[in-house]
């Protein structure tokens, strides 16, 4: 599109100002003039000094350039828009309840309690049961180690639509966009920025992270739209894109603080950079002809101004976002410079050293050694995350070395570098090891995977630059050798068969070199297609390997309950946190939902129903093996249990002797079997019996051999009731164990049916296995009526609250 020439006279300060445009070129068409784009922005930085002059603007723009889009604009919104629909969809086919990664549970959970006006929870509501994971505790408040930048777009997108999937998506298509607006600003060449975009998109890094509701890729595209608008800002002095800059920095912090600073100093540099590269004349020269400054001096002076009044607006556009992560700081831990993730536990943190990542969990030692075989490790999966693999890396180093634009390759390579380094000092990069192929991949280092890409885009327009001079190179041989065939012809002299062919031969060359250009271009990119596909199904083996394992358990919890109903969550290694490990089972703040989960804390987790009255109680047990004799076995459990409380409860025991017990199998089968009850240090057993009653009472002083006493206001404990199939170490054995407390008015409180634990003997000794004790051990739970003794009196059955 050309812009015809036209003259306009406008008043600035009270001069007249002749503004001459001049023709423009199509931007899909021909580079930028940096020289006119670097004196228009020292019009603009006089203009905003009130520097009153002769000077040119920026070209006008028609009416008809304002309506139509360019073909380079069309083929990014494209672009964004496929990445867009792209993420929807791998969300809801790929990625229907996430990856895996509990770190997902918290940004909803954090999302949710936007939702609902509510920054912080109240720690009497969510302790013991319903803790969530990954939160922090002050001043009797439980808060997310995150700050709110994320978790306000997932609300936002759950407000808006009805759903969180449009947050990751819009994060897709925003990166996108973000990656050709700062590669055209780096390189000037729409090529450059349409191939860059295009790498970013179609990266399996991008596509996994732009699928989950984790902060990385939000964090990533927010930084890579920023420094696109803060080098443009900072070059033309657009009011606009300060602005914007300013407050996609702002965000930024808001999201990954850590991430935005190592990102913006080296954009901070190459901001600088560009200014010092100036020539002294274009700066100095509106404010000469007031005669206020001369040469060298006001070339400084105009520049340091400028530079700050442009910086003055991006702080402008950051300064309301900087606000708010103070203030949710001072409010969440008590200073606006104490971050929830450090406040949660001081040893979360950078640095080496003992770490953990909350006081509640085990640390463990981060030393040099872990830092660096975790960056080799980062450094030999990354490749494998990018757009065509290891040649992507290839055309990233030719790209660092083409010849123009150096300091703008020197602040890509600097990001990545700031990255890269940055993590080597974060003990969480040790832990993300066994993800870095097929889990979450190098999720801490997101943000150095955009420069790489537009280091390889450019790092390709320039090897595509010089194969078309080659071929040109080439042809013009090929047709040189072709004519001098010819003109022998022409002077009567006879063409040798040599000459004739060496004719047709540099014809055919020039005419194949021409067309071989872009059936290169096509082999390349499937080439690059099919490296990429080539990493792709260990992924998604991977993830279905995790939906098939969520799809378990939420086939364990019958679709028909009695509602409202708390389910007490058990898993294998005991938690104190909520959606650990099944991050899927997740409660709204208020615990307000028709069915709750909560952590099973052990034998305190008697007390779950006077915390949650007028709820059923249901346990989930995922890992429960039916019968652990036998492979391929069964597993997953869910019951209902029933509340026992009194001051004297009835345990009765029945036992249905196991097929081959007594008979020589293992170490102690040759000996009676074993009836046991089980409480702290009180032990009563009965040997060879299979029946048997016994009586648990608030007396510390049991007037009986079957009875045992709990002295007052004793801790939770665990009751166990045992069958051991003889006496020796590597007899089998059933126990469940029964979780209790004592209550304030000193009655007991039992939770039954409780859990099933069996003891085989194994080659290396013996191991105990969560699996079902039933039909060989039966346990009943009664309740006997206060004053009368031993077990004559009326028996009631706790299943009632």
């Amino acid at each position: 599109m050309t812009i015809e020439p036209m003259t306009v006279d406008t008043t600035v300060d009270e001069s007249t100002v002749h503004v001459s445009t001049v023709r423009e070129a199509p931007l899909d068409e021909a580079p930028l003039d940096e020289a006119a784009l670097d004196k228009a922005a020292v019009v603009g930085a006089s203009r905003s000094l009130g520097v009153r002059g002769r000077v040119v603007s920026r070209p006008a723009r028609t009416r008809r350039t304002r309506l139509r889009l360019s073909r380079p604009a069309i083929a990014v919104t494209v672009l964004a828009l496929l990445s867009f629909v792209g993420s929807v969809l791998l969300q809801k086919i790929l990625f229907p309840d996430g990856s895996g990664d509990a770190d997902e549970a918290a940004y909803v959970l954090q999302a949710r309690m936007l939702l609902q006006g509510r920054l912080t929870l109240d720690a009497t509501v969510v302790e013991p049961f319903f803790r969530p994971w990954l939160t922090g505790e002050h001043d009797g408040r439980v808060f997310t180690k995150y700050l709110p930048g994320w978790p306000a777009m997932l609300a936002a997108s759950q407000a808006l639509f009805g759903t969180m999937v449009v947050a990751p998506a819009a994060v897709a298509a925003g990166w996108v966009v973000g990656t050709f607006r700062l590669a055209r600003e780096l390189f000037a060449d729409v090529r450059t920025a349409l191939m860059a975009a295009a790498g970013v998109a179609l990266s399996p890094i991008v596509l996994l992270h732009t699928a989950l509701p984790l902060a990385y890729a939000a964090g990533a595209a927010t930084l890579v739209f920023a420094a696109a608008e803060l080098l443009r800002g900072a070059r033309t002095g657009s009011r606009p894109a300060l602005l914007l800059g300013g407050a996609s920095a702002g965000f930024a912090l808001l999201i990954r603080p850590f991430d935005a600073v190592l990102v913006l100093l080296p954009v901070l540099g190459l901001v600088l950079l560009r200014a010092r590269q100036l020539t002294g004349s274009e700066w100095s020269e509106p404010v000469v002809r007031r005669g206020a400054l001369s040469g060298a001096r006001a070339w400084v002076r105009v520049r340091a101004r400028t530079m700050a009044h442009r910086a003055g607006w991006a702080g402008i556009g950051a300064l309301p976002f900087v606000l708010v992560a103070a203030a949710y700081c001072w409010y969440v831990t008590g200073s606006p410079l104490r971050m929830p993730l450090s406040a949660s536990d001081p040893l979360d943190r950078f640095g080496f050293g003992p770490r953990r990542i909350l006081p509640s969990e085990s640390s463990f030692l981060f030393t040099r050694r872990l830092a660096l075989d975790a960056l080799r490790e980062t450094l030999a999966a990354a490749p494998s995350w990018l757009f065509g693999g290891t040649v992507l890396v290839g055309l990233a180093a030719a790209g660092l070395f083409a010849p123009r634009r150096r300091p703008e390759r020197i602040m890509l390579l600097a990001a990545a570098g700031m990255v890269l380094g940055g993590y080597s000092f974060w003990w969480g990069s040790a832990f993300a090891m066994p993800g870095l192929r097929n889990g979450l991949g190098p999720h801490y280092h997101l943000a150095a995977f955009t420069p790489v890409v537009i280091l390889a885009a450019e790092g390709a327009r320039w090897l595509w630059g010089l194969s078309r001079r080659l071929t040109e190179w080439l042809g013009l041989a090929g047709r040189a050798v072709g004519e001098r065939a010819v003109a022998g012809r022409a002077v009567g002299r006879r063409a040798t068969a040599g000459q004739v062919m060496a004719g047709r031969a540099g014809d055919w060359w020039a005419a194949g070199l021409h067309l071989a250009r872009p059936g290169v271009a096509v082999v390349a990119g499937v080439g690059l297609l099919a490296i990429t596909w080539s990493s792709l199904p260990g992924r998604i083996d991977v993830q279905r390997g995790v939906n098939e394992s969520n799809h378990f358990v939420d086939e364990l919890i019958p679709d028909e309950l009695d509602t409202p109903a708390v389910i007490l969550v058990t898993p294998q290694t005991p938690s104190r946190y909520t959606q650990i490990p099944y991050h899927t089972l997740r409660n709204s703040p208020d615990l307000d939902d028709p069915v709750v989960y909560a952590a099973d804390i052990g034998p305190g987790s008697a007390a779950l129903p006077d915390r949650m009255p007028g709820r059923t109680i249901y346990r989930l047990r995922p890992e429960e093996i039916v019968d652990p004799t036998v492979p391929g076995s069964f597993r997953g459990s869910f019951e209902a249990l029933r509340r026992v409380t009194g001051t004297r409860i009835e345990i009765q025991v029945n036992v249905r002797a196991p097929v081959g017990a007594g008979q020589g199998q293992g170490q102690g089968l040759g000996q009676e079997p074993r009836l046991y009850v089980r409480l702290g240090g009180a032990l009563r057993a009965l040997d060879g019996a299979t029946s048997h009653t016994f009586v648990l009472t608030t007396s510390d002083l049991a007037t009986g051999p079957d009875e045992i006493g709990i002295s007052p206001a004793s801790p939770p404990e665990e009751l166990v009731v045992g069958y051991a199939d003889g006496s020796g170490a590597g007899a089998a054995v059933w126990e469940e164990r029964i979780p209790m407390v004592q209550r304030s008015d000193g009655e007991l409180a039992l939770l039954a049916p409780g859990l099933g634990w069996r003891r085989l003997p194994t080659a290396s000794g013996t191991e105990w296995i969560a699996a079902a004790t039933r039909p060989v051990l039966q346990v009943s739970l009664n309740r006997l009526d206060p004053g009368l003794s031993g077990l004559s009196g009326r028996a009631a059955t706790g299943g009632g609250r």
